[in-house]
């Protein structure tokens, strides 16, 4: 009901899993363990999704320090597997300006407050079509900042995809 009342700047989000179980498992391993290799079989979880309205595909990257304590941002990655399933380009469009606490355990109102200007879009958005890649949709809040930023520097329309949706 949430989204009826506030509705999000995404034009369409999709997931076509539920997070848990193995799914859940291989999640956590390439996030927090180091698993870079789970890109690719992951990615292919993306065949299960209409072909995104968009001429792009960009991650929802990393703030540096967390890029610099994991060593890779999971999202890139899996958004150059994506893009080329859907035979777009990848292109990273947007900075995470400042750290954030890690969304897990948060309600969506803490979420939302966490990623409040969060992230800044690069001059190249202006007038695409963006599909962005994450790993886990959970409350939206994080696509929601995301696609604010790239909608107020000028991307025409911003889509979400991601392996899993939380139950």
């Amino acid at each position: 009901m949430h989204c009826r009342s506030d509705p999000p700047p995404f034009a369409l989000a999709q997931a076509p899993y539920l997070h848990g179980g193995g799914l859940a498992d291989a999640i956590h391993r390439f996030k927090y363990e180091g698993r870079e290799e789970l890109a690719r079989p992951l990615a292919t979880l993306f065949a299960a999704c209409d072909p995104p309205r968009a001429e792009v595909v960009a991650p929802i990257p990393h703030h540096a320090s967390r890029l610099r304590e994991r060593g890779y941002d999971q999202a890139t990655l899996l958004a150059a597997q994506a893009a080329r399933r859907f035979g777009l380009r990848a292109q990273p469009l947007l900075v995470r300006v400042r750290p954030t606490r890690q969304q897990v355990g948060l309600d969506r109102r803490r979420r939302e407050q966490n990623l409040r200007g969060a992230f800044r879009a690069l001059p190249a958005a202006q007038g695409l079509r963006v599909c962005l890649v994450d790993d886990v949709l959970t409350t939206g809040a994080t696509a929601a900042s995301a696609a604010r930023a790239l909608l107020g520097a000028g991307a025409i329309r911003v889509e979400i995809r991601t392996l899993a949706r939380a139950p």
